[in-house]
């Protein structure tokens, strides 16, 4: 009797004690993505905003999809990332009282772009190499931003599961003869090990809070923005290869626009956006 409460209290230690160094299982996350590698994402945006204008309410709706191709064109000794990015496919859908049309970007296909990143998803720098063909009035600053791979924050440090991190972020993009500035301030968990499109992930929550100001000039008329929005999502990393497998997210956005000049109007907006990021193989 003895013996088997001996071997009973040595298998409960050994349970145990095992389970608390998986528990606190170390993970250096990093992205690394190989030099000379091709590497595929399609992306799906879907939108519904709701506007009032006059005392009119207006409801829209849209949805955006593309296939974005990434060859790494280089990877530094200390892990920054050069990406040569480019469209391989891109279309939009509008639907609002005034019209509802399918706009396929053929200005964008096949254009590229270069995109630096640290090992840890930070954006080093973004620019075009290929002209773009846009309207009168469009900064290029604005077109660039389309080519931002807007990667997962990872913490730069060892983490376990359950463990957060924090980042804050600041954007510019220009619009017309103004710009906005969006503020973002983003809380990362580190949930779980789980298989997500066929790899061995770790699953990151992500949990955001953003506040946007501006100025745009169109037509004559200056407008001015102002706004937050709350978004909450997931995001699942190889931790093997270093690779974004995939990423999900719904935001909530609150803004108001104000035109001054001849026609005052102040225009609140509330929209709901829904997007999702994948690998394709």
């Amino acid at each position: 009797m003895k013996t088997f409460l001996l071997k009973s209290t040595f298998i409960t230690m050994f349970i145990l004690v095992t389970g608390s160094l998986v528990a606190q299982e170390k993970f250096d996350l990093e992205f690394r993505y190989k030099a000379g590698d091709t590497y595929k994402y399609r992306s799906n945006y879907n939108y519904d905003m709701v506007q009032e204008m006059n005392g009119q309410e207006m409801k829209m709706s849209g949805t955006s999809t593309s296939l974005l191709q990434l060859v790494t064109e280089s990877v530094t000794p200390g892990g920054d990332i050069t990406f040569i990015t480019s469209y391989q496919e891109m279309s939009t859908s509008m639907k609002n009282p005034m019209m509802d049309t399918t706009i396929v970007q053929k200005e964008l296909i096949g254009k590229r772009g270069k995109v630096v990143m640290d090992k840890y998803g930070k954006e080093i720098s973004k620019q075009l190499i290929d002209s773009v063909a846009r309207e009168k009035g469009m900064a290029s600053g604005n077109v660039a931003s389309i080519y931002t791979v807007n990667f997962v924050k990872l913490p730069g440090k060892l983490v376990s599961i359950g463990e957060k991190w924090t980042r804050v972020d600041v954007d510019t993009v220009q619009i017309g003869e103004g710009n906005t500035i969006t503020t973002t301030y983003s809380e990362y968990t580190l949930l779980l090990k789980e298989k997500k499109d066929g790899h061995e992930c770790l699953n990151i929550a992500v949990q955001a809070r953003s506040e946007s100001t501006g100025k745009m000039v169109q037509m004559g008329m200056e407008m001015f923005l102002e706004g937050t929005s709350e978004m909450t999502g997931a995001a699942w990393i190889d931790p093997v290869s270093g690779i974004l497998v995939a990423r999900e997210s719904t935001t909530n956005q609150e803004m108001t626009y104000a035109l001054t000049g001849q026609m005052k109007m102040t225009i609140p907006s509330t929209q709901t956006i829904r997007t999702s990021f994948k690998l394709v193989e």
